[in-house]
């Protein structure tokens, strides 16, 4: 009788610890989950103004010349209109245009 108090004790014992371990592994589960969504997301401003080809030759030459400065940058950006957009690509596809007769002049005048 004792013996059968003994095991039916352990098997009680055995399944609530059992019971309990898997109640706290599903608590911390879903209390991680939380825990992530309620930090703060860093927000990150990017701009630039648009830049001739001769600013970018003269950044590109000033920078080559000092090669050990440390540059800071500030981004910001925002969110372009439609109109915007077709503004830039087409100030892009005149800008490419211009250089290919510059290019194609180059040729003709070497060749």
């Amino acid at each position: 009788m004792k013996n059968t108090f003994n095991n039916t004790f352990k098997t009680g014992l055995i399944l609530s610890t059992a019971l309990l371990t898997g109640a706290l592994a599903i608590t911390a589960a879903f209390t991680q989950g939380k825990a992530e969504t309620s930090m703060n997301i860093a927000s990150v401003t990017i701009s630039a103004k648009r830049m001739t080809a001769e600013q970018k030759l003269a950044y590109d030459t000033a920078d080559n010349l000092a090669q050990n400065v440390t540059h800071t940058v500030l981004i910001s950006a925002k969110r372009l209109t439609a109109q915007e957009k077709m503004a830039i690509d087409m100030e892009d596809q005149v800008v490419r245009q211009q250089l290919a007769e510059k290019t194609a002049s180059l040729k003709h005048i070497q060749g």
